[in-house]
């Protein structure tokens, strides 16, 4: 990877996804907030510039195995991994952190009375992730599908109706834009899904589970608003040229 310091945060995470953990090491935000320059996070997040490429050539010359090249991947193709991982994985893990949660926080909660916002902001988040993976699933993914058919066909007279696409974009990035915020709040409720000293079998599950939950949705955020979705719009906009 040539010239980092001048590239966007979700661009060199796009480039290689080992490098995202030099940004989740220090909390800075690569998949919402990703269209900064290393220069940019300075002023952000206070750390410098340096101490980054340091860390992320660290990364990108070690022995560690490579992630799967997302950015090289056809956009179908992406669109059916992240719905069969990162949708799947949200499906299953939701209903077990309900109960996960409604259960710690009535048991802890007068210890740990931020318990119950965090069961809160979770409800929340699972209400609208839901409501917002249907519309991928049903409305946007098939039509990432259809542009694609029709890039490898040739056909330009396909018939897409111009700003649809980037419509729905603009209002699925804001929605996971209320989620990343969301789930800052559910980090800073839990010290960073920190462990208390009290805490049962079940309050760890919980935690861990929830740390999980961020994790995972950072990639899928990551991989939707920094590659699937700039991608789409611009294969639309050779379409319909």
């Amino acid at each position: 990877m040539q010239n980092i310091e001048n590239l966007t945060i979700a661009e060199i995470v796009a480039q290689d996804y080992r490098t995202s953990d030099v940004f989740r090491k220090h909390r800075i935000d690569f998949c919402c907030g990703g269209k900064i320059s290393l220069l940019d996070a300075k002023q952000q997040y206070g750390i410098e510039p340096e101490t980054l490429v340091k860390e992320i050539t660290e990364v990108l010359s070690s022995n560690a195995s490579s992630t799967h090249a997302y950015n090289e991947w056809d956009l179908d193709f992406l669109a059916d991994f992240i719905e069969r991982t990162h949708h799947q994985f949200v499906k299953q893990e939701i209903p077990v952190l309900e109960a996960y949660l409604i259960k710690i926080a009535d048991v802890h909660g007068n210890n740990h009375p931020e318990l119950h916002d965090v069961k809160r902001l979770f409800l929340a988040s699972a209400e609208a992730l839901t409501t917002h993976l249907e519309e991928e699933e049903k409305v946007l993914f098939p039509m990432i599908r259809q542009l694609v058919k029709a890039s490898k066909q040739g056909n330009s007279t396909q018939d897409f109706q111009e700003e649809v696409l980037a419509h729905s974009v603009s209002k699925l990035i804001g929605e996971h834009e209320t989620e990343g915020d969301r789930f800052k709040e559910i980090a800073q409720l839990t010290s960073q899904y920190s462990i208390p000293e009290d805490a049962c079998n079940t309050y760890m599950v919980a935690i861990s589970k929830l740390a999980a939950f961020e994790q995972d949705l950072h990639q899928h955020i990551h991989l939707e608003n920094n590659i699937l979705f700039p991608k789409a719009i611009a294969m639309e906009s050779l379409i319909l040229q």
